[in-house]
């Protein structure tokens, strides 16, 4: 029991030292106190098949659909029940339904952006390095993200950035309590390039990943590869430096954290949380036109250098009319 003991202490501490003299650090101690073990649980949801039944959002010409289970809104209804019952000075934000607001509420001191789980298909295909979840609060003096957490609950991680304090990294046992907290590694997990095809696209997007698929060569598909990953194709495109490989994991925030850089044709608010974590190690992120996050943002260019960036604004700018 000591030695249990010992270890919560050492943990706390090391927890507290990531937001130690930040002026968010109350904000980040109260969002984690809520979020972590509702993260956590949707693994429990995704057993339950009531939890799984799915609407669909939007359908693309390949057939594969964008969709939002009983589990997403679930869980955004439980985050939401949070910020009103703790927070009501917070305005709230949600990727489902009537949450997603596009009016900042200036007698709200903060808001708080949750997509409750990115990449749905992949959570109900139990890709399960491919599907996350996402928080970040917004200063709404400044309207400048600050928190930033990007949950990857089948691994029980955690990736948490804080502006001015850093990024860490935060690891739960099976049991939901916290094991270590870590900085961040500067190196991505994974040395390529990603970018989103959403089945949600409107037409003129559509054209515009094609020509993105024209300045390169497009991979063939792997043998026996289902419906799901045809629809998201393997690119090859030149650099200076060589061929850069482009993937669509469709995993939203989860994949701009993990990845070299990613382009997003399409996107949503839920990227604030990506801002700050880049931001914080030293990479760059903004809009197709280069501005800083703000409230209706819809697409997304982030690198972990200023030179990839650069490279994939360029690659950007080159499938546009």
């Amino acid at each position: 029991m000591a030695e249990e003991n010992t270890l919560d202490q050492t943990n706390s501490m090391q927890l507290k030292d990531v937001a130690e003299h930040s002026p968010y650090r109350e904000q980040l101690e109260q969002i984690l106190g809520f979020y972590v073990p509702l993260a956590l649980q949707l693994l429990t949801l995704r057993d339950n098949p009531e939890f799984m039944q799915a609407t669909i959002k939007a359908t693309v010409a390949s057939g594969i659909t964008d969709v939002a289970t009983k589990s997403d809104v679930h869980m955004q209804q439980l985050i939401k029940d949070q910020v009103i019952i703790a927070h009501l000075d917070w305005q709230f934000w949600g990727e489902e339904g009537e949450d997603n607001v596009n009016e900042y509420d200036e007698a709200k001191s903060f808001l708080l952006i949750t997509d409750p789980i990115e990449g749905t298909n992949n959570f109900r295909s139990r890709k399960d390095d491919q599907w996350g979840s996402v928080i970040a609060l917004v200063d709404l003096k400044t309207k400048e993200p600050v928190i930033g957490i990007v949950a990857h609950p089948t691994k029980r991680l955690f990736y948490v950035g804080v502006k001015g304090s850093g990024v860490y990294t935060l690891q739960y046992d099976e049991g939901g309590e916290l094991v270590s907290v870590q900085p961040m590694d500067k190196a991505p997990e994974k040395d390529i390039f990603t970018y989103n095809a959403s089945p949600h696209f409107e037409q003129s997007l559509v054209e515009q990943v094609g020509r993105f698929f024209n300045l390169g060569e497009v991979q063939p598909d792997i043998l026996n590869a289902s419906e799901l990953d045809k629809s998201r194709k393997i690119v090859h495109i030149p650099s200076d430096s060589g061929e850069c490989i482009f993937e669509d994991p469709e995993s939203g925030a989860l994949e701009a954290i993990r990845y070299k850089g990613t382009i997003y044709f399409k996107t949503s608010n839920e990227m604030a949380a990506v801002f700050v974590i880049l931001n914080e190690l030293g990479g760059k992120v903004t809009d197709a036109k280069g501005e800083f996050w703000h409230l209706g943002i819809n697409t997304l260019i982030a690198a972990r250098t200023q030179e990839d960036h650069s490279y994939l604004q360029g690659i950007y700018n080159k499938t546009t009319c």
